[in-house]
């Protein structure tokens, strides 16, 4: 697929902004929150079809609003609109699920998060990372493990690799011409060790890695004894009925199934470009999975209140949070938080940004969603066009919320 390279570039922007309640102004209460949904969601189409140009039914937006006053789905400039059993990829939103199956896990006596990854993982050069012997099970929750991200860094020019000076994934894709290559957690994980690649010593500071989740995803193979997509299914999606959320680890499974909402991507000088399919073998752990406005809402609702198979006690140390970095803010298990809308994850992938969210404090959940990304700006901020629409995402995200909830 074309662009892959110059996607990558964004998406570690993604997203988190702790000052983004100051930037609130207070209204009276609505009468009827429908309509004013549909205006808020039709307010931000309105400003980024002005800043990017967007054409009719190809980008726009849904929020679905789930609250104890009942449950809220709008659209905008989206063809045939958005059903509650539509289906969209949730990016990096399936970091929730891993991080919830591992501390399952632990909450079953089958691992314990403060010990070191070696213990987990197999002894074969595949896993031989630099550090590894530093390296816990909850530094990688937290993204603090330091370990080198095979999917969205550029492998360094002092490797001895022909991949050297480029992302491996889209070498393997475009160099080789290997679109539907299926990736696996040996594969990926075994760039890093073979190469000695690391960002950052453990647990020094905070460093966005898929890979690191990569690393779970394994773990969570050899403490069940099942596949990670089987412990997935038969732990959360089968027992809490999300019927229409699956993940996807064959790279020939590069469709979502039907009624799906169809995405696109926004480049400079380029025709709009529809988005339909997509390789998401790379992100079995960190970014495969696929669901609807009302699956993932349930799950978010379930996992936070204790009903999704963790305990409260478990679920509470999941939020506890750490500072992060300028564009993540605070970060703990698997899981990000934002004063106004409360725990949950953001995710961007060819071609949806998403926000979701739960706040226990006044059991309200949100799902913002764009389904378009738009790349490139100016040559100072070269990655503005992308914010645009992730902030714009997010300040969404938390409009609705205040509006439900006066």
């Amino acid at each position: 697929m074309k662009h892959l390279s110059m996607f990558a570039l964004v998406v570690l922007l993604i997203l988190g902004s702790a000052t983004l309640e100051s930037c609130v102004q207070d209204h009276l209460p609505p009468t009827n929150v429908q309509p004013q949904l549909q205006q808020l969601t039709d307010s931000l189409y309105q400003h980024l079809n002005q800043q990017l140009g967007i054409e009719k039914n190809k980008g726009g937006l849904f929020l679905q609003v789930n609250s104890p006053a009942g449950s809220n789905l709008v659209s905008t400039n989206i063809e045939s609109g958005v059903q509650a059993n539509s289906h969209f990829r949730i990016a990096s939103l399936s970091k929730i699920f891993t991080a919830a199956a591992i501390m399952l896990l632990e909450q079953q006596g089958k691992l314990n998060i403060n010990q070191f990854i070696p213990a987990y993982l197999p002894a074969t050069p595949a896993y031989d990372i630099l550090n590894k012997d530093k390296i816990t099970i909850k530094q990688l929750l937290q993204h603090r493990a330091g370990v080198f991200d095979v999917t969205n860094q550029e492998i360094p020019e002092t490797v001895n690799q022909p991949y050297a000076k480029k992302n491996y994934v889209f070498y393997v894709r475009e160099d080789l011409k290997q679109d539907t290559h299926t990736f696996t957690f040996d594969e990926l994980v075994g760039v890093v060790a073979q190469n000695k690649l690391s960002n950052f010593t453990p647990g020094t500071t905070f460093g966005y890695s898929n890979t690191g989740y990569n690393l779970l995803g394994k773990i969570i193979e050899i403490a069940s004894g099942m596949s990670y997509s089987e412990f997935i299914r038969t732990q959360f999606l089968e027992p809490l009925q999300l019927t229409n959320t699956y993940g996807v680890w064959q790279g020939t499974d590069n469709r979502m199934k039907d009624p799906f909402i169809n995405s696109y991507l926004y480049v400079p000088g380029q025709p709009v470009e529809a988005t339909p399919e997509d390789n998401m073998s790379m992100h079995v752990t960190e970014g495969d999975m696929v669901s609807t406005p009302a699956d993932i809402t349930r799950w978010i609702e379930l996992l936070m209140t204790g009903k999704a198979g963790l305990t409260p006690q478990t679920v509470a140390r999941m939020q506890e949070m750490e500072v992060a970095d300028v564009s993540h803010g605070v970060y703990g298990l698997g899981i990000t938080f934002n004063e106004g809308l409360g725990f949950g994850h953001d995710g961007a992938h060819l071609s949806f940004v998403s926000t979701l969210r739960y706040n226990p404090a006044n059991k309200t959940t949100v799902l913002m969603v764009a389904n378009f990304i738009a790349i490139g700006g100016p040559p100072a901020n070269p990655n503005a066009n992308f914010l645009e629409v992730a902030f714009g995402v997010r300040y969404t995200a938390l409009r609705a919320a205040q509006i439900v909830n006066r």
